[in-house]
């Protein structure tokens, strides 16, 4: 994998923390330029299996990826990554097989950087240390949250939840296919909790698209 030019250093230092939580300094973004990669991952195709051993740790450059695994014989979706998402991390650390499937649901463009070197990074840079730190809370954080909605209500509640955490600019794309798995729901179940909430004037549905009517009173479903 080629070397990567600043630009997406200063990206991905962007999304690990933000603003003043986790500063980072110019010689810390020139080191990640120097040692990310970038490989581009066609729609429907793996970037690792279940079980694998960690090398490298990922982040989501353009695209969609999908973290799911095979329970009581059916495929459930575990989390859904977008751009700025890092991956792979938390096994690693924890020296851990991968626990999931990771797979682009779309053409996809994915960062990484391999294990040796990111531990080197790590402890001669006690800055980006602590930003990638911040970065794993927060995603421990959203985990927690989506258990917590998956844990406290009905699937209406669980879905306008999903609907309101995944929604960009009014709008959230994904099939309800992939909503159902997110909810570890039946897809028929799911589409007429949807059209009950069309029919009440919360969303529109469209083709592999949800589109957002109403934000407040579906956040209050949630």
């Amino acid at each position: 994998m080629d070397n990567l030019p600043i630009p997406h250093a200063a990206w991905i230092a962007r999304c690990l923390g933000r603003g003043a939580l986790a500063p980072l300094g110019p010689d810390d973004i020139d080191a990640l330029a120097s040692e990310l990669g970038e490989t581009r991952h066609a729609g429907g195709t793996t970037v690792f299996r279940m079980g694998d051993l960690p090398g490298r740790v990922y982040i989501v450059r353009q695209g969609a990826i999908e973290l799911t695994r095979e329970l009581h014989g059916r495929r459930v979706t575990l989390q859904l990554l977008h751009p700025g998402d890092v991956f792979g991390d938390i096994p690693l650390i924890a020296r851990m097989p991968l626990p999931f499937d990771a797979r682009a649901i779309e053409d996809s463009v994915v960062l990484s950087i391999d294990s040796v070197t990111l531990w080197r990074i790590l402890e001669q840079r006690p800055r980006l240390a602590h930003r990638w730190m911040v970065s794993i809370a927060l995603r421990m954080a959203k985990i927690q949250a989506r258990l917590v909605d998956l844990l406290a209500g009905g699937l209406e509640a669980q879905l306008a939840a999903l609907l309101v955490r995944e929604a960009e600019q009014g709008r959230v794309q994904l099939s309800q296919q992939v909503l159902a798995a997110l909810v570890g729901g039946r897809r028929t179940s799911v589409n007429r909790v949807l059209k009950d909430l069309e029919a009440r004037q919360l969303i529109k549905l469209r083709y592999r698209q949800v589109e957002i009517l109403d934000p407040p009173r579906l956040a209050a479903l949630a």
